[in-house]
């Protein structure tokens, strides 16, 4: 009796303690926030020491119900308007934030900031962290939402003309500034829309960079509360609008397959089926590198069954047998092909929206655009597959990945135009003139990555690059597909690319302007939400490493004990991209593990690592010796989201701290210990991913 009441009191403890850091865990937004307001003054990109003895500049906060006002011949630079909407409060330091920030960028005339909803009494959610300047994003939605600010002088000269914004707006010339025509209430938030549009204008922020900086600014920190409820677009919203051709325009369509025939004329047939556009002429390329004998038969009879209707004009078959190079087939069939355009295009696409050329190809005719991707699902699902390429610290990521299309997600990613890092080489569009501009796909990355590389350097060169999430197509790209992080071999190809990539663009790790800092960073969350951990990684202490000569000899290899592992590499790395060099800030572990069937919040886990000797056949323990440490533990929603049929599986995400010098050189194998902290269930498992230990 008594030692099940001990029992009964482990569990509730233990139970009550989970659920108060979950409570915790929740909140951890709220609390942050409420921290970032009491901060010093953020100056994003600008250095102090520039900004120490300048004038500072005088502000005036403006409510968007009044954004139309008297010419100020005196209006100058020196002057700062910040406008607001009437639904909601600035947040604490955002006046000082928005000084500062013209103060350390005089080179930039208009800026807006992020947002976040009121929830409840003295409590903020649902943060919006928003891209850099997307002016594409910007025409489909008002993105901008609930506060910008500009020079009083660039408002002055963006007004002027002032009969022309009444005229947007659908009222008469003549209309004085303030007067009830101008400001109802009606149309007081499109009045706010229209003002910026203007501004954009003005600074020249629809036209292609002549650099990598943005012509018009943001403040990727927090300036508004929104009141609950609050439309974050005022109106506008991404939608799915039918676009027009600036003129008419051939396209050349390039399709890489090998011995994939059946695919290819499910792919040819559905191109067909989908468009019927007039002013669009397209041919297409068949690239093929080295199909059976049989197959290149089957190739010709199905590309012959194909009508040469709706601008349909030619179908090419290119064949030569050589090691598949996605990049080099890809230029190949550009030289050979003769199209203004280029769509580079998967054979294991189906198209099923009329009008997505249309769609596709009316981006691609904008001079500021470079590359244009689309929305790909995986067939008879409404499944993302992809719809942009996000950059986040380990590389770049397809994010929403496996996520429904039917559920608008982080304030209408999968839905509408977005401008963005880049788009998958499955579906890929772009002018010929663009393309040769950076040289095409680069050989040296045979396999992956060279689509990102191609966004890359078109990015650099100033263009913005597109995803039309308004369209879709079907990618049959399987479901089930394995993750290159569990072959060895697969694992060091995709490391060696990467570096390869890397070193073509140095100044792209961890960095993408189009992807806020403070949404989550790790490649294998395929939601887009803010961080789930706020502290930094390196404020969490290194961890003790106890050995175990003889391993966990009273522990059960089990594969209920489930385990992933997100990184495992030097803190360097992480940090900073630096792959080889000097270890200095040790070495970092983390991810995901939980016990199937149990409940998780009795569980204490320990990282284990054994060391391994690696040789063509894989890699085998060297000894018994076992090493463990502690786990930091943070809130992991996706993990909880993804397995709704488990107990506790909030706090399932690990990370784990190792300085230099506490393990000896080599290869070591990582794994995971559950020790019940009501029972006497101890459990250990491995899985194939390494450290490696300089």
């Amino acid at each position: 009796m008594l030692k099940e009441v001990a029992k009964n009191i482990l569990i509730n403890n233990r139970k009550r303690g989970y659920q108060n850091k979950v409570k915790e865990c929740k909140n951890a937004y709220n609390i942050w926030e409420h921290r970032q307001e009491k901060h010093p003054i953020l100056v994003s990109g600008g250095a102090a020491s520039e900004v120490t003895g300048r004038l500072q500049l005088f502000t005036e906060v403006v409510s968007y119900t009044q954004v139309w006002r008297e010419a100020d011949p005196a209006a100058t630079a020196e002057r700062i308007l910040i406008f607001v909407s009437p639904k909601g409060r600035l947040a604490g330091h955002a006046v000082e934030n928005i000084r500062r920030y013209f103060e350390a960028h005089p080179e930039i005339n208009v800026v807006y900031g992020d947002e976040d909803e009121m929830v409840g009494r003295g409590k903020y959610g649902k943060p919006y962290f928003k891209p850099d300047w997307s002016p594409d994003t910007y025409l489909n939605a008002f993105y901008i939402g609930s506060v910008f600010a500009c020079r009083a002088n660039t408002y002055e000269a963006a007004t002027a003309e002032y009969d022309n914004a009444i005229k947007m707006l659908g009222g008469t010339t003549g209309v004085k500034k303030n007067s009830p025509e101008a400001v109802g209430r009606e149309a007081s938030m499109l009045s706010a829309d229209v003002l910026f549009c203007m501004l954009a204008i003005e600074e020249r922020a629809f036209a292609k960079r002549t650099d990598t900086d943005f012509p018009i600014g943001h403040i990727g920190e927090i300036l508004f509360h929104r009141e609950p409820e609050t439309d974050v677009f005022y109106g506008r919203g991404f939608h799915n609008s039918r676009h027009m051709l600036m003129k008419p325009a051939t396209v050349s369509i390039i399709i890489p397959t090998k011995d994939h025939p059946d695919i290819l004329f499910q792919c040819l047939k559905s191109i067909v089926n989908t468009t019927h556009e007039k002013n669009i002429r397209y041919e297409i390329v068949v690239v093929d590198n080295g199909s059976s004998a049989y197959n290149r038969v089957r190739y010709g009879s199905y590309i012959n069954q194909i009508d040469k209707t709706g601008g349909l004009t030619n179908i090419t078959y290119l064949y030569k047998v050589e090691a598949f190079n996605f990049s080099h087939m890809c230029n190949r069939g550009a030289v050979r092909s003769g199209g203004e355009y280029l769509l580079f295009l998967n054979d294991d696409i189906e198209a099923t929206q009329d009008g997505w050329l249309r769609e596709m190809l009316s981006q691609a005719q904008l001079r500021h655009v470079g590359v244009v991707g689309a929305k790909l699902l995986y067939p008879d699902t409404d499944l993302i597959q992809h719809c942009g390429i996000t950059n986040v610290r380990l590389g770049p990521v397809h994010k929403l990945q496996k996520m429904h299309d039917q559920k608008s997600h982080y304030f209408g990613y999968n839905r509408g135009i977005h401008n963005l890092i880049g788009a998958t080489g499955a579906c890929l569009m772009l002018s010929r003139e663009k393309f040769n501009e950076v040289g095409g796909f680069p050989e040296e990355l045979p396999v992956a990555f060279n689509d990102v590389d191609l966004c890359y350097s078109v990015y650099q060169k100033g263009y913005y690059n597109v995803c039309c999430n308004h369209i879709s197509l079907y990618h049959h790209e399987s479901l089930s597909r394995g993750l290159d992080t569990l072959d060895l071999k697969k694992m060091e190809r995709l490391a060696g690319e990467y570096e390869v990539l890397m070193k073509r663009h140095p100044g792209f790790y961890n960095k993408d302007p189009f992807y806020s800092k403070y949404l989550t960073d790790d490649e294998t969350i395929s939601a887009i939400i803010p961080c789930e951990d706020f502290t930094p990684v390196l404020d969490i202490p290194y961890h003790t490493v106890k050995v175990h000569e003889d391993g966990f000899a009273d522990a059960r290899e089990d594969a209920c004990l489930r385990i992933g592992v997100e990184y495992a590499g030097t803190m360097e790395n992480w940090m900073y991209g630096i792959r080889d060099g000097e270890v200095l800030d040790g070495y970092f572990v983390k991810g995901y593990s939980f016990v199937i069937g149990s409940d998780n919040a009795f569980f204490e886990r320990r990282l284990v690592l054994r060391q391994v000797e690696r040789s063509d056949e894989g890699a085998r323990p060297a000894s018994s010796v076992v090493y463990s440490m502690p786990v930091y533990t943070w809130y992991r929603p996706d993990i909880k989201l993804r397995l709704q049929d488990q107990i506790d599986v909030d706090l399932t995400g690990y990370k784990v701290r190792i300085a230099s010098g506490k393990l000896s050189p080599g290869y070591y194998q990582v794994g995971m210990a559950a020790l019940d902290q009501t029972g006497t269930l101890k459990l250990i498992n491995w899985v194939p991913n390494l450290l490696k230990v300089k």
